[in-house]
């Protein structure tokens, strides 16, 4: 295919020449089941880079390209990884709280929410910062972030870790609090443009008294949430029952628009990143008011009792 196909050739490595050879190494991170391992994929594709490229030749160390072949289920994903350490660690914490989210994790989210230049940003359970640090760093220091959070430990902790990256608090504010204090800290004249965030997933606590006090936080925190977000603003939220939270949506299905839901693989779980927009008015909610308003002055029955 490499030979046959000039678009199937790998551009970082077709440059090399006589005069200016390239090393390079193979590697390969393998999801599903296959009838193969992933240093089979690497000493095949490495061989077949070395036949096509004759100017390259295969280094584990201290090399000039670094080639990815990655195969989750029935997709390969091939490209050249530019960076050398784990983007997921790209921002030094001062403060870590024992649950953190990563970094790359992190910029989806944002990307999802739609977050960009100018935005106000809230994650009301912000724990180590991570979230707003990677909104502030995408956006050029041009976007204005709220944390919250209910351990004033943590509140803090996100304090100086965006301090300690250059973000005072003129752009990166942090409050000890919980997500019912939203609107109290978010007024009306400064709705926020996306929340986002790392929602308690209730591992620590006893498994059926945290299904029942996580449908209850996570109710609250959407209903209270609706009154601090703009008109079309996103909430994108990494929750680990993602099927329970969707049953909320649909009970609050006159507030919210579900526009994307992702399931996504960690260490030894499958949480899921729900994508939400705001619905400025409940249309169905108001039909229903003004055609009771209407009919009921043809019955002797009051239309409150409806």
């Amino acid at each position: 295919r490499l030979e046959e196909d000039p678009a199937g050739r790998v551009p970082t490595l077709a440059r090399a020449t006589a005069d200016h050879p390239l090393t390079f190494r193979v590697t390969c991170d393998r999801i599903g089941d296959h009838p193969f391992q992933a240093p089979t994929i690497e000493y095949e594709m490495g061989g077949a880079c070395s036949e096509v490229y004759p100017h390259c030749r295969p280094k584990m160390t201290d090399f000039d390209v670094h080639l990815r072949i990655d195969v989750v289920a029935n997709r390969v994903l091939i490209g050249t990884q530019l960076n050398v350490e784990d983007l997921s660690k790209r921002h030094f914490l001062r403060y870590r709280n024992s649950v953190t989210i990563k970094t790359n994790v992190a910029y989806i989210m944002l990307r999802l929410a739609n977050a960009r230049e100018g935005s106000v940003v809230l994650d009301p359970f912000c724990g180590s910062g991570t979230i707003l640090l990677e909104a502030l760093e995408m956006t050029n220091k041009t976007c204005q972030c709220i944390g919250m959070d209910v351990n004033r430990r943590a509140a803090e902790g996100a304090g100086k870790n965006a301090l300690s990256e250059g973000y005072g608090p003129e752009i990166a504010e942090f409050h000890c609090s919980d997500a019912r204090g939203m609107r109290r800290i978010v007024t009306d004249n400064r709705l926020v443009d996306v929340i986002v965030s790392n929602m308690p997933w209730g591992v620590r606590t006893g498994q059926n008294q945290s299904t029942n006090d996580l449908q209850q936080l996570y109710e609250t925190f959407l209903r209270i949430g609706w009154y601090v977000l703009k008109p079309g603003g996103r909430i994108v939220m990494l929750v680990l029952r993602g099927l329970q939270v969707m049953r909320i949506l649909r009970k609050l299905g006159g507030r919210y628009r579900i526009l994307k839901c992702m399931v996504v693989r960690t260490t030894n779980n499958l949480p899921c990143i729900l994508v939400v927009e705001k619905v400025e008015r409940d249309l169905l909610h108001e039909s229903i008011k003004s055609q009771l308003a209407y009919m009921s002055q043809f019955v002797n029955v009051s239309k409150e009792m409806y």
